[in-house]
């Protein structure tokens, strides 16, 4: 809706420099110009970044399907990306996902 906006106001911004205008209408053109291309830019930008959050979005799936299908025996937390609960050592754990994935790659 407002890429056909933006597109409505360079058009009307356009109409009076194509013909004989008065210096007003011109100058209202030109806001006319500047509010569409403005508006333009802003539609392009939310569209791109609904591009981007949609690609994030697909390559945290493939992570989290990844971590999930490793295996490994260890209960997984994809938000950190760490072991959790693995070792009764608690904190002391040195434990992580990239050995594990690894280990049981070569096993």
């Amino acid at each position: 809706m407002a890429g056909l906006l933006a597109t409505l106001l360079v058009a009307i911004g356009v109409l009076p420099w194509v013909s004989v205008a008065s210096a007003g209408l011109r100058v209202m053109s030109v806001v006319a110009l500047v509010a569409g291309l403005t508006l333009a830019l802003i539609s392009w930008g939310l569209l791109a970044s609904a591009g981007v959050d949609r690609a994030e979005a697909r390559l945290d799936a493939a992570l989290a399907s990844t971590v999930a299908d490793a295996g490994c025996g260890h209960d997984h937390d994809p938000d950190e990306m760490h072991v959790a609960g693995a070792c009764p050592s608690g904190d002391a754990c040195a434990h992580d996902c990239a050995a594990c994935l690894l280990g049981a790659g070569r096993g």
